[in-house]
């Protein structure tokens, strides 16, 4: 491999957002450098574990869709030239009272980008899906083409591909801060300062730390995930669909199908509260949390009451608004960053890191991702 006369770029964070922008960085000819306070693939922040659901009818807005139709096509892209399976297409149900706002999203986006999502009747779903336990007045929605991505294994993979395309790695080697620097970015860790051309912030739960923008606050929301062990092959890969719920009282959950001995992984994706510091995250679930799940699937999937698994916590970086933050920093226009993803990001990965090494690169925000641009804030 020839070495790179590219700009350098400095990315800091290397999650799923950081691990895919130093890939196509690296792919674009730039020299990179890739930042992680902690060893890759950590268990601290917002990118391990096994899986994320992936769709593309979006209810928390239609101007995701374009967004998760380029992803779709990358995530096919990424799994073929990396010869891993990171996308499994099961399909996704959505189901939801009437006049909630996940149905009512839902709907939207749908309509406003003629999606091939089928509404399902009542005897559809005792048909299709009888594990699960639905109220007569709900309606659901199949996406056919969604389904859920490898969460850790895709970091490790783009990684691993940035590093074959030229990137410098850097594990273990905390950010303490950066500063603009004449037509360039200075980087300090403990080692000292390093100067780059561009720089790409993809922090995570860190990223006030590092942007400082205090009109667009990120705050560490700490999750827990769990696991339940079904007594029945009804729930294994290729008979069960990832789903979400939406109940009467907004409170939403989510899961997946039984894919390795720990079970069925489900999780609540609303409640919870912000905490001060990533580091202050406890190891153990919030008060509340389990017996939430516990009530769930009692009333909806009942086959998985009572049977107890693992538990694995996250942290969420949400936004106030609980949407992406994709920008320039307004202190240097050669530093751009993504934060705020807010439970809700990781199905973007490709395109995630196709958009950062755009703006990096070419000085321009990609025409899809405007409408998470740190304006509306401020």
């Amino acid at each position: 491999m020839k070495p790179s006369t590219g700009p350098s770029v400095a990315v800091i964070g290397a999650g799923m957002a950081g691990s895919a922008a130093a890939m196509h960085l690296a792919r674009r000819g730039a020299r990179v450098t890739l930042f992680e306070q902690f060893g890759f693939g950590h268990d601290r922040g917002s990118s391990h574990g096994a899986t994320r659901l992936f769709r593309i009818a979006y209810f928390e807005h239609p101007d995701y869709v374009p967004i998760l139709q380029r992803a779709y096509a990358l995530w096919k892209s990424l799994e073929a030239e990396s010869g891993e399976t990171l996308f499994h297409e099961t399909g996704v149900l959505q189901a939801g009272a009437p006049g909630g706002g996940f149905m009512q999203g839902l709907a939207k986006a749908i309509a406003d980008h003629d999606l091939p999502v089928a509404q399902l009747s009542a005897s559809d779903i005792a048909h299709a899906h009888p594990q699960l336990t639905l109220p007569s007045h709900f309606i659901a929605y199949f996406e056919r083409e969604a389904g859920f991505v490898m969460a850790g294994k895709t970091v490790e993979t783009q990684i691993r591909l940035a590093r074959d395309a030229g990137a410098s790695l850097r594990p273990a080697t905390p950010v303490l801060g950066w500063t603009p620097a004449a037509e360039g970015v200075s980087v300090e860790t403990a080692a000292g300062a390093e100067i780059f051309d561009r720089a790409v912030i993809t922090a995570g739960a860190w990223a006030n730390g590092l942007l400082n923008l205090p009109k667009a606050d990120v705050k560490p929301w700490p999750r827990t995930l769990f696991w339940r062990r079904p007594q029945t092959e009804g729930f294994a890969l290729g008979r069960f669909a990832c789903f979400a719920v939406e109940e009467e009282d907004g409170r939403f959950f989510y899961g997946f199908p039984a894919i390795d001995g720990d079970g069925v992984k489900v999780a609540e994706h609303s409640g919870g509260h912000a905490i001060a510091r990533p580091e202050d995250r406890g190891d153990a679930p919030e008060p509340g949390e389990s017996e939430a799940i516990d009530a769930f699937l009692a009333a909806r999937i009942p086959a998985l009451a009572g049977r107890p698994g693992k538990f694995q916590r996250c942290l969420y970086e949400v936004s106030p608004d609980h949407h992406f933050l994709i920008d320039r920093h307004p202190l240097s226009d050669r530093v751009v960053f993504a934060a705020g993803l807010s439970g809700h990001g990781f199905k973007f990965s490709p395109a995630l890191g196709e958009a950062l090494a755009a703006m990096a690169l070419d000085g321009e925000t990609p025409q899809h991702f405007r409408f998470l641009s740190l304006a509306r804030f401020v």
